[in-house]
């Protein structure tokens, strides 16, 4: 049980810490890391904020994500556990899907 619940937490404080630079605003505009929406690159203070904003909310996200594998693990849901990577990578989607949408509200 501990090395499933290190692999998929370790995965989920990954994406954390991979996220923490744009919530820090350390990234500045570019085409290859970020949330790049049309109309971010044009304006530092849009890539700025939406890239914070967007970088909170995945973050809240991947805490969300760790959470339902540690219930799943915890529990013991063994039926559901030889699905626990897809229903890992499924939320994670769902969660680049959620802040993206949310994102665009915040575009002029």
């Amino acid at each position: 049980m501990f090395r499933n619940l290190w692999k998929y937490l370790g995965m989920n404080a990954v994406l954390i810490a991979a996220t923490l630079p744009l919530v820090f605003h350390w990234v500045p505009p570019n085409r290859w890391y970020g949330f790049r929406l049309p109309g971010t690159g044009a304006s530092p203070e849009l890539w700025y904020g939406i890239n914070a904003t967007g970088g909170k909310m995945f973050i809240l996200s991947m805490i969300i994500c760790a959470s339902v594998n540690l219930l799943f693990l915890w529990r013991g849901l063994e039926k559901a556990r030889p699905y626990l990577g897809w229903i890992n990578g499924g939320l994670i989607l769902l969660s680049f899907w959620i802040v993206s949408q949310v994102l665009v509200q915040y575009l002029p």
